[in-house]
């Protein structure tokens, strides 16, 4: 049994346990190839009563949740995810840590990285969301992150003030086709687009990019392995040739 196939019998034994025994379940966090897969066969699973959760809206990982029919939905989520805030001891001799510092910090913990969410990075400081059973070994085993002397402790998932910060783009492209758009914004070629289409490399609001010949709807997110993400803004004006000028906002 491949990867791919363990994940979905994971998944449709734990949405058979809900359903049959009306108790909340959860996943571990998924990243965006599997939440794909889930999208994929969400059709087949017995239970509707289940949403993707990450902690805070613009998520990359996120939990597949099932509520029991007798839970406060909206309160479900700070039951299975903690925020942890990670701040340096001394900000005057910080390091200016990266994402890969701080996930570096928590794997050489021993932590798997499904139990890990978003790590949002500000300067030499971050909020890791993580599965609340893994919050209090985290802020009891994390005394250091590279260099830096770090102090860790719990708060609430709206407490988190790092908000995304993009790059408005303005591209022409002969069309909205999915690997025209990407072939724009990061400067490809339209092959090399379209092999990353066909290694489903690309996502768009969270469900794989099945053919290069997909057109984007404005407001559609992005996401593309290893080259970033972004949000479609839409069409911004043609060109003589009768070329489209669009509009992308790109993750910084």
């Amino acid at each position: 049994m491949d990867e791919k196939e363990l994940l979905i019998s994971k998944i449709k034994d734990l949405d058979r346990i809900a359903y049959e025994r009306d108790i909340t379940k959860n996943s571990g966090f998924l990243g965006m190839s599997e939440q794909a897969v889930y999208m994929d066969i969400a059709g087949d699973l017995n239970s509707n009563n289940r949403f993707l959760c990450g902690g805070h809206e613009d998520y990359d990982r996120a939990m597949i949740i099932w509520p029991a029919s007798y839970a406060d939905k909206e309160n479900v989520p700070g039951s299975l995810i903690s925020c942890i805030r990670i701040l340096p001891v001394d900000s005057r001799f910080a390091d200016d840590l990266s994402h890969r510092d701080f996930l570096g910090a928590l794997m050489n913990l021993g932590i798997e990285r499904y139990c890990l969410g978003d790590i949002l990075v500000s300067s030499s400081s971050a909020y890791v969301y993580c599965t609340s059973e893994m919050s209090d070994f985290i802020v009891e085993n994390l005394p250091r992150v590279k260099h830096t002397d770090v102090q860790c402790r719990k708060v609430g998932l709206d407490e988190c003030d790092i908000v995304p910060v993009f790059d408005e783009v303005r591209v022409n492209v002969a069309s909205e086709r999915i690997d025209a758009v990407i072939a724009a914004v990061y400067n490809l070629s339209r092959t090399v687009a379209g092999r990353l289409i066909t290694s489903e490399y690309v996502f768009i609001d969270g469900k794989t990019a099945k053919n290069s010949g997909m057109k984007i709807r404005e407001g559609s997110r992005i996401s593309v392995k290893n080259h970033g993400k972004f949000i479609y803004c839409g069409i911004d004006g043609t060109t003589k040739k009768s070329r489209l000028y669009i509009v992308v906002k790109k993750y910084v």
